[in-house]
């Protein structure tokens, strides 16, 4: 990783950075691709870059691309930037950078001219390939958590992604809520879908550690969404 403290000029982007091979980063963004729609407000920051997305004021994830992913990452803006852009937009050009028959390096520019975030394949013999995408001005994040530990924030999980996306999957229907209920004797995850009929799919913390992979709760709790 290098990163240049020169002058820079009025004209310069905040952030100019190159990741060698995009697979990574597609499969981390893929993962909280919900639909094929999707908006997302990217974060920019000397630490690296914060994708989050929020669906219904309810549900939120976030993809946190730390700069030491990065064989190149220089950051020269002012505090933390932030815009809103299209993920499926953003995923599908990554993909295209991911087709040319190798693993090429792709250089990532913010801002452009035209405020637009800029990509470009940096090390393919065969062709060089551009792409901008169109940023706005972000919505505002309902709820911003911190998955840090804090007093204030007593009850918390971590699921693997593919394991939750599966469980809500089996549970959602036409006209059904989901209930997720945390327990601390024995320390469990129940998420039960109320409807037509009822189902519920347990997480035991002790009996599988791979898919609950952290778990506080004091106290029996329960929340609903859904119709």
């Amino acid at each position: 990783m290098s990163s240049s403290t020169s002058a820079r000029d009025d004209d310069a982007p905040d952030l100019v950075c190159q990741i060698d091979c995009v697979h990574g980063m597609v499969d981390a963004l893929s993962s909280v691709r919900w639909k094929r729609h999707q908006d997302a407000v990217m974060e920019l920051s000397a630490h690296g870059i914060v994708l989050t997305v929020e669906e219904s004021g309810c549900l939120q994830a976030k993809v946190f691309l730390k700069r030491e992913l990065f064989v190149e990452y220089e950051y020269a803006g002012e505090g933390r930037e932030r815009f809103g852009l299209s993920l499926g937009l953003f995923v599908d050009c990554l993909n295209i950078f991911s087709t040319l028959g190798h693993a090429s390096a792709v250089e990532i520019r913010y801002p452009g001219p035209d405020m637009q975030l800029l990509l470009k394949s940096v090390d393919s013999q065969d062709a060089c390939l551009y792409a901008e995408i169109r940023t706005r001005i972000p919505d505002t994040i309902s709820w911003d958590y911190n998955f840090e530990h804090e007093r204030n924030t007593p009850v918390t999980f971590t699921v693997k992604s593919a394991v939750l996306k599966e469980a809500l999957d089996d549970l959602e229907w036409p006209g059904s809520s989901i209930q997720i209920r945390m327990q601390p004797d024995p320390p469990t995850v129940v998420f039960k879908g109320e409807g037509h009929g009822d189902l519920q799919v347990e997480f035991p913390y002790y009996a599988n550690t791979d898919l609950l992979l952290v778990f506080q709760c004091d106290r029996e709790v329960s929340y609903r969404f859904g119709p």
